[in-house]
């Protein structure tokens, strides 16, 4: 495992967001088209989780999500961030959802 200074960890930019609507992309195996509300403003971030999740099983719930990483297009569809997931070796993804009090946008370190 390789070793960072923690000064690293804080260039990331990670923050609470609501997914106010998720639906599957079209033509796709495994993305999901997420509308996340961070308090301030609302961003599309695409996740890869269709294969083990469902869209209704993320409308309403808070999660982390990265901000701060460069704009990337997946299927036509430009996605603003990365929601945070654990996986284990054998390729099961585990969602970590925030507690309903934490508030949209709220810094998460």
């Amino acid at each position: 495992m390789e070793l960072y200074d923690v000064s690293e960890f804080w260039k990331f930019d990670l923050r609470v967001g609501l997914v106010r609507k998720a639906e599957k992309l079209r033509r796709t195996k495994k993305l999901i088209k997420l509308d996340v509300d961070f308090g301030t403003e609302r961003r599309t971030v695409i996740t890869g989780i269709a294969d083990q999740y469902s869209p209704k099983e993320l409308e309403g719930r808070k999660f982390i999500f990265v901000l701060n990483l460069k704009p990337k297009e997946f299927s036509g569809v430009k996605s603003e961030g990365m929601l945070i997931v654990a996986e284990t070796e054998d390729g099961r993804v585990y969602l970590l959802p925030v507690p309903e009090e934490i508030p949209e946008g709220a810094k998460v370190w």
